[in-house]
């Protein structure tokens, strides 16, 4: 494993997704920012024209600050919505499901789970716009009082759903793990009460299931 991207990742646990919003997430960000870029343009070739008076003597000084001020302030706030926006990502790996949300520049927020506790995966479009860019939003339900995730603005959404079932599922099936998942299995608690309510007299033979060592029977 060459790269770690967060903290619980083990050794030979292989990233299947990494994903970040489409840049239309920045739409908002992007017009906000050309609007102020334009307006300091006109305040440099169309004013002194207009107003010559604003660029004569000590008011050229403040004239020159303001300006220079107005395009510093909008580059930082361009760009840190640059680095907010390219550090928030999701990341599927073989055994868990973690999202990176970029609070602020020295800000960050890691939330995350093993694949076991998914139990439901979802992908969802609205609009024109996100039609036609082919983006939406995939939400992923958890076991149990953990928060759901939800990525938005995901590129090829049901794509993405559709990778996270299928990686939940081999990793259900390699751990010997029956979840109420979107395989369609119970949870293996939820199926050892099961077993042991239909057949009482098999329960000092019911193995305990080890998710972190599975034996043949759970295979």
């Amino acid at each position: 494993m060459s790269v770690k991207y967060f903290e619980s990742q083990q050794e030979g646990e292989e990233v299947v997704l990494l994903i970040r919003r489409h840049v239309l997430a920045l739409v908002s960000v992007i017009a906000i920012a050309v609007l102020i870029y334009l307006i300091g343009l006109i305040a440099v070739f169309v004013l002194p024209f207009i107003a010559p008076v604003m660029v004569k003597g000590f008011a050229l000084n403040i004239y020159v600050i303001l300006i220079s001020l107005l395009f510093l302030f909008n580059t930082i706030f361009l760009f840190n919505n640059w680095v907010l926006h390219y550090l928030h990502v999701a990341i599927l790996t073989t055994e868990h499901f973690v999202e990176i949300n970029q609070m602020g520049l020295f800000a960050r927020k890691v939330s995350e789970m093993t694949l076991e506790k998914i139990q439901d995966v979802s992908a969802s479009q609205k609009g024109l716009l996100h039609t036609m860019f082919d983006i939406g939003e995939v939400v992923i339900e958890t076991a149990g009082e953990a928060p759901n995730f939800v990525i938005e603005f995901a590129p090829d959404p049901n794509k993405i759903s559709q990778q996270i079932m299928d990686t939940e599922r081999i990793y259900c099936e390699m751990h010997g793990i029956r979840t109420a998942g979107v395989g369609g299995n119970a949870n293996n608690n939820t199926f050892i009460q099961q077993a042991n309510a239909m057949n009482p007299q098999s329960q000092p033979e019911m193995p305990e299931p080890n998710i972190e060592y599975p034996g043949e029977q759970w295979k």
